[in-house]
């Protein structure tokens, strides 16, 4: 009876151990200019005990047959400012590099990153001394026929780096896996928005709506990679001229409070003619203003927790960090979601 006693206790502390989920805290900085994280941003992360910074350091494009990398980081940071927060360079890639590159390609490309990162963080990153990193992020929307390139991209980089790779996840080939593929990396970062086409869904709030999020978390899957989840704190506004959509704004509408005025909902109407980050608006144009509210990131997290996708250790990031967005969120709230999924 003992022994009996014993071993249900054992399976009870091992049914308990499974279900637990340690959770770190991390964001990305996916601005040009990142040199506002030392000077603007620090108290926030002092305030969400934020542990990892995802940063955007370049882009790569394919322009005239050639793969181009383009720097997109200006960061400055002092080993000292950094606060043993661990600081994770991530590369976006657009699909099409993978679509029209070949395989020598790919591998010049591959010595093209990993000097380049190396470059960044020991030349441009501080004037004190080389920050060492353990991990390069790749961000890119692949595709099924791009999978294969992009596939062995991602296995070339881990070879030459020589470091942890991770790469980003959308809620599409997530839930579609058998058609879309699992990358070789160590993790992936499940990126909980974008769901919706702007254009085509002009009464719903397209950064995240919880009811076609919650289309893709529900059925159990084994992914085959670690899993950590990152959720929208940012807005954008959308230009309309009468139906035919003109471009995306980044930042909140309310720096142009005097240009705009209110209709209803989510949509404005532009006073005047002016430029706002290269796109002309006109007097009249419609602008539709999204910005994901408290209550839908709570609601988010619960579907998160609910379908179980974060096991043992995993990260919860807030993609993008700015000044301006965060003014609009609860740090009181943020920092409650990390304790959500731990419980």
């Amino acid at each position: 009876m003992r022994v009996l006693i014993f071993l249900f206790a054992l399976l009870i502390l091992g049914s308990c151990s499974d279900d637990s989920v340690s959770i770190e805290r991390g964001v990305y900085f996916w601005e040009n200019d990142t040199e506002k994280l030392t000077a603007e941003n620090t108290a926030a992360l002092d305030s969400l005990k934020i542990e990892k910074l995802y940063v955007k350091i370049f882009e790569v494009d394919r322009e005239n047959e050639k793969n181009k990398p383009i720097a997109k980081s200006s960061l400055k940071l002092k080993p000292k400012n950094l606060k043993n927060r661990e600081l994770i360079p991530c590369i976006f890639i657009l699909n099409k590099v993978f679509v029209e590159s070949s395989r020598e390609e790919l591998d010049e490309l591959v010595s093209n990153i990993v000097g380049l990162t190396n470059k960044f963080f020991s030349e441009k990153l501080t004037t004190e001394g080389a920050i060492d990193f353990s991990e390069i992020q790749i961000d890119c929307d692949w595709s099924e026929k791009s999978k294969g390139n992009y596939f062995y991209f991602l296995r070339k980089v881990k070879e030459e780096s020589k470091k942890e790779i991770s790469c980003t996840l959308r809620l599409y080939p997530y839930k579609f896996h058998e058609k879309m593929g699992v990358p070789p990396v160590d993790r992936a970062t499940l990126m909980c928005y974008n769901l919706l086409n702007p254009v085509k869904n002009p009464r719903k709030n397209t950064i995240l709506d919880t009811d076609e999020m919650s289309k893709y978390l529900d059925t159990k899957i084994d992914y085959g990679v670690p899993l950590d989840v990152a959720l929208p704190v940012y807005s954008w506004m959308q230009c309309y001229d009468r139906d035919y959509f003109k471009g995306v704004i980044h930042g909140p509408i309310e720096q142009y409070s005097d240009l705009v005025t209110h209709d209803r909902g989510l949509w404005y109407t532009m006073k005047q003619d002016t430029v706002i980050s290269t796109i002309y608006v006109r007097k009249g144009d419609r602008i539709k203003m999204e910005r994901v509210s408290n209550d839908d990131l709570s609601k988010a997290v619960d579907l998160i927790k609910a379908s179980g996708i974060l096991k043992n250790d995993a990260v919860l990031s807030y993609f993008h960090l700015t000044s301006q967005e965060l003014k609009f969120y609860s740090y009181e709230k943020l920092n409650s979601y990390s304790s959500s999924l731990s419980d």
